[in-house]
């Protein structure tokens, strides 16, 4: 309940009400065009104005939101389902892993609640953000590979790949990063010899070699779009400044864990006071093995992002469940043997004061239906001025309207037009 709670607290401004992230507004444009048949899976389509063939990012998470605008309809609150569905995933994903991991599969509320009260985390929830996707698909090829190392079974392996390859097509290289995971497992794993990381790694890149050539096999425009995408977001984007240095991430990296790292810092006070020695970090030889390799992953996926000027704190969304894990293990002894001190009357207190907060989140999502969350006054005058289109596909716009982003998402958004600030195009 207080996990449930903290979550629909965080999500309460966003989850009920209108108003998106410009990212999010564009992909739910090109995923809703695509249901209805402008654009494709292999050339979607964004604005007849604006990426009329859109090549920026791989289709896959685009083709699976456009499944649900297909089932669902066009509504404005489809996106928001999406997304909000990709973090369900996401969260039971980590439960998974942390029930492979570890001898306490009951405790998998603690590394969600270290994943939940990451503001980017929840931001991103509700922003369809592409990494929300991504990080599914992530979750699941690591899920997959302890799956495979518990079994001893290699056809995890390959699905792990597969997994993989999901990522890719979702966001692209930078959902690779669980290629290490083989190695750090077996650098860590006593029972296992160093050199079968690396084998399984060549496995996994074989198996994402053996995926794209069939993907370009089967679908030959398919080759042409990565090109481009490659061109686009990854060739340009090692020149494209969006920060002042390559150490901005890092920086971001300890916005995002500074909740969790506080939470553990007061637990760790709280049990040295109130257990004295009775409570030690890794009591679990099991745990201290998770930690380390739950702590490297999760480094893997946001080093790498300094190569390039290009940051959003975002990029880093599909990396962070590992730093949850992380601290979940590492903390697990400590909240064991919290447990084990809790009397009936406590019990009772604690209980009330969960179904408080939850409470609390159910009443102030309720509260912000029909509201809006971001963009009110360009929302309303987006509307405004559909309602005056008289059914106009493109319409005209003073030139130095033209590179105000936002409004070229939401009028593509609800009424289906694109800006144009010539005479160069008419319906």
């Amino acid at each position: 309940m207080l996990l449930i709670g903290i979550v629909l607290i965080l999500l309460s401004n966003s989850l009920l009400t209108e108003g998106m992230f410009l990212d999010g507004v564009t992909y739910a444009c090109i995923s809703r065009n695509m249901t209805i048949g402008l654009g494709s899976f292999w050339n979607p389509h964004y604005t007849q104005t604006i990426g009329n063939v859109f090549h920026s990012h791989p289709p896959l998470a685009f083709g699976l939101e456009s499944m649900f605008f297909k089932a669902f309809g066009d509504h404005w609150w489809v996106e928001k389902l999406y997304s909000a569905v990709t973090f369900l995933v996401s969260g039971i994903l980590i439960a998974a892993i942390w029930k492979r991991t570890t001898n306490r599969p009951r405790m998998a509320w603690l590394p969600l609640l270290f994943w939940s009260v990451m503001p980017i985390v929840s931001w991103s929830a509700t922003n369809n953000m592409l990494e929300n996707t991504m990080t599914v698909f992530v979750l699941l090829s690591v899920w997959l590979m302890t799956l495979s190392y518990l079994k001893n079974n290699k056809i995890w392996l390959f699905l792990a790949g597969v997994a993989l390859f999901g990522a890719f097509m979702s966001k692209g290289f930078t959902g690779l990063f669980p290629l290490v995971f083989p190695i750090i497992y077996c650098i860590f794993d006593d029972k296992r010899h160093w050199i079968q990381g690396p084998i399984d790694t060549l496995i996994l890149m074989f198996t994402l070699a053996l995926l794209s050539g069939a993907m370009f096999l089967a679908f030959p425009t398919s080759l042409a779009y990565i090109k481009e995408y490659f061109q686009i977001q990854v060739l340009s984007g090692l020149h494209e400044a969006t920060v002042a240095s390559r150490f901005a991430i890092l920086f971001a990296w300890l916005g995002q864990v500074a909740i969790p790292i506080a939470i553990v810092a007061v637990l760790l006070v709280v049990s040295r006071i109130s257990m004295k020695s009775t409570s030690r970090v890794f009591e679990f030889p099991l745990d201290r093995k998770w930690f380390f390799i739950f702590l490297i992953i999760g480094l893997t996926g946001v080093l790498p992002i300094m190569l390039s000027v290009k940051q959003r704190d975002f990029y880093m969304l599909a990396a962070l469940p590992f730093f949850a894990l992380a601290l979940g293990h590492l903390t697990l002894s400590m909240f064991t043997a919290f447990a084990l001190k809790i009397t009936p009357n406590l019990h009772k207190w604690m209980t009330l004061g969960a179904s408080a907060i939850l409470l609390t989140g159910i009443v102030l999502n309720l509260c912000n239906i029909g509201k809006y969350g971001r963009d009110e006054a360009l929302i309303e005058d987006v509307k405004k001025r559909i309602a005056e289109a008289d059914g106009r596909t493109v319409i005209e716009i003073a030139p130095e309207e033209f590179t105000n982003w936002a409004a070229h998402a939401y009028f593509m958004r609800y009424g289906k037009i694109s800006l144009n600030p010539t005479q160069q195009i008419n319906e």
